[in-house]
């Protein structure tokens, strides 16, 4: 039987395509199909035994699955922006029959359990990530690598309502004024480091156009990371990768005051040094640990995979 692996195509997140990669290095690449996680309504083909893991989701109509997807759900988050269309009583019911449901953080097990369905914290997929698949054998890891520190204070348009975008371009110059005035703060700090500094996105540009393009994206992320020996992000699917590789990990918070932002973050931020602009100024870059919270649960995940692929 085939094995079903979740993609996202029109996302211009890397990190959609790095939880992606986590679960093929899992599996392995022969015999997958990688189906789009936002239309698995729509799958019509054999039967396929699918890894149902990340966040969901952008189009709640297009939910539940097929019933000739068989789910494993592990690593999965509930989006709360569509918390009561992902749990009416024909979810609730699909999510019973496929008990139980690992979850990504604590926020989507709570709520699930609410609603009388089995389910547990699993954690994330990406900290299975093995540095040793992205290392390249010449190449000493090196340096801070910057992903995105800031990506949660650039202001931007709301586009949701006519009031919310006049608002937003109310507001927009003098958060535009405070985000480069923290920015070149920030900057300025780096250089009076003693590494060398470098700097990736996790947001393409434009929309990914096809699986491919997406795991290339991911994997050179992660080639990225692996050659760091410091992460510095606002970015989970950054730092997630990163601490699975062994490197020392400062997650930036501030910005991340929406429901959506802390509910993805229950239980994860435990895993590394979290702390809003002001505090990061105050670390010493060399006494940053290399924690291994995560590790207790890295093999229940491989277990829990492998399990499901050999029934």
């Amino acid at each position: 039987m085939e094995t079903g692996i979740l993609g996202f195509i029109g996302s211009k997140n890397i990190g959609d395509y790095v939880q992606t990669k986590a679960v093929i290095d899992l599996v392995g690449s022969k015999n997958i199909k990688i189906l789009d996680r936002e239309n698995l309504d729509k799958y019509n083909d054999n039967v396929i035994q699918t890894i149902i893991n990340g966040w969901f989701m952008e189009s709640p109509e297009n939910w539940p699955p097929s019933e000739k997807i068989k789910p494993l759900f592990i690593s999965f988050h509930l989006n709360p922006s569509i918390e009561t269309e992902l749990l009416k009583d024909e979810s609730i019911k699909y999510f019973k029959s496929h008990e139980p449901v690992g979850c990504r953080d604590i926020y989507t097990r709570d709520i699930l359990l609410e609603k009388g369905i089995n389910a547990y914290y699993s954690s994330c997929i990406t900290t299975t990530i093995d540095r040793n698949n992205y290392l390249k054998s010449k190449t000493q890891a090196e340096g801070i690598i910057v992903i995105g520190a800031f990506d949660r204070l650039k202001p931007t348009l709301d586009y949701k309502s006519s009031v919310k975008l006049l608002l937003s371009i109310f507001k927009y110059p003098f958060k535009k004024i405070d985000y480069t005035l923290k920015l070149s703060k920030f900057n300025r700090h780096l250089k009076n480091q003693n590494f060398k500094i470098k700097r990736y996105s996790q947001l393409n540009k434009r929309p990914i156009k096809s699986h491919n393009e997406g795991l290339n994206l991911a994997s050179e992320m992660l080639e990225k990371i692996a050659e760091s020996e410091v992460m510095i992000t606002s970015r989970i699917h950054a730092a997630l990768p990163a601490l699975a590789m062994g490197l020392k990990v400062i997650f930036i918070d501030q910005g991340l005051d929406h429901i959506n932002h802390k509910h993805r973050l229950s239980g994860l931020k435990n895993y590394f040094t979290c702390v809003n602009l002001k505090d990061f100024f105050m670390i010493n870059l060399d006494n940053i640990p290399v924690t291994d919270k995560h590790k207790v649960y890295t093999q229940k995940i491989k277990d829990t995979i492998n399990n499901f692929l050999t029934q």
